[in-house]
């Protein structure tokens, strides 16, 4: 938070392997570059803010979607590709809007932001970076009957920044109170179904927001998913989240192919859409082979020498307290 500062200087700490960070070890450590950046990578200068994030918003269009689009790939083009997708997607019905907006409520997710700079108006050498957030204090809500929560969201709560992933923070510059910086490495929620998201590291990660000392009014944040992570961590939290909702609206999965769904439910849609065996239940492999999933998160730029998904999505944050 604002009240929480680092000493003005190039002070940084060791990080677990493969998620350097500009913090979590002793300060005799600055000599060490985090393991997952080269040896003279950039690191920040100045004091440490903190947030956590209270808003994340897809794009519901595809103006939405350009707006929230970075140029990944360096080709002279802005990319979002996954937010094209997701736009489409909303105007058919699709909602992933409000799994992500209750998710944030409640705590399931908490992404905590840490912005290190000399100035919030005009500064370089500024480093941005996110954490997994744990330990909110007040509690996201006020126990079982409480359906709306949020009540950490308030710009008054403390945190824990968990120990990992950990990434090397982007550097770059605040100009006229507007912070850009990138490529670098963010990681990130994405909720595809289900209460659960699926932790994704952005490559080629790029930054745009407008800091204050209590909060980000308003910030984009793009890169592109690796086939790597689409394989590994969104087409399991899938089918994960499609199992969760064939359970809720389906009572005899042992009589396929209706298999006791509430008519158009999104229980008996999925099993309609997907269970191609049929069994009353849908596989990774079903997921993965799906004709429609494979047009949705078909890759469309090349980083770090790897196909990857462009995405892009806007956010707010407010001030928060946490270590580091």
């Amino acid at each position: 938070s604002s009240a929480s500062k680092q000493p003005d200087a190039a002070i940084h700490r060791d990080a677990p392997a493969d998620v350097g960070e500009v913090i979590d070890g002793p300060v005799d450590s600055a000599i060490d570059a985090p393991p997952d950046a080269p040896p003279d990578a950039p690191m920040g200068v100045g004091s440490h803010h903190h947030y956590v994030v209270n808003n994340m918003t897809w794009p519901e269009t595809s103006n939405d979607a350009r707006a929230y689009a970075f140029d990944v790939d360096g080709n002279g083009t802005l990319d979002n590709q996954l937010g094209e997708v997701i736009a489409s997607l909303f105007g058919a019905g699709f909602d992933i809007q409000t799994p992500t907006d209750q998710a944030l409520a409640r705590g399931t997710s908490i992404t905590l932001a840490d912005l290190q700079t000399t100035d919030l108006t005009n500064a370089t050498g500024a480093a941005f970076t996110l954490f997994v957030g744990t330990n909110a204090n007040p509690t996201p809500c006020n126990g079982a009957g409480d359906v709306v929560c949020g009540h950490h969201l308030t710009g008054t709560a403390s945190f824990d920044a968990a120990a990992t992933p950990r990434d090397t923070p982007i550097v770059g510059t605040v100009v006229n109170g507007v912070y850009t910086a990138g490529p670098g490495h963010l990681t990130v929620p994405l909720y595809v179904v289900g209460p659960m998201p699926a932790s994704i590291t952005l490559l080629a990660a790029h930054a745009k927001l407008s800091p204050s000392a209590t909060g980000i009014m308003q910030g984009t944040i793009g890169g592109a998913i690796s086939q790597a992570d689409i394989d590994s961590k969104i087409y399991p939290a899938m089918q994960q989240g499609f199992t969760t909702l064939i359970a809720k609206d389906c009572s005899t999965l042992a009589n396929p192919p209706t298999c006791g769904c509430t008519p158009n439910s999104p229980g008996a849609r999925l099993i309609s859409l997907f269970d191609t065996t049929p069994d009353c239940a849908i596989s990774l492999t079903e997921v993965k082979n799906n004709s429609l999933i494979m047009a949705l998160f078909a890759t469309d730029v090349t980083v770090e020498n790897q196909p990857a998904l462009s995405v892009g999505f806007a956010f707010t944050a407010v001030d928060a307290t946490f270590t580091p």
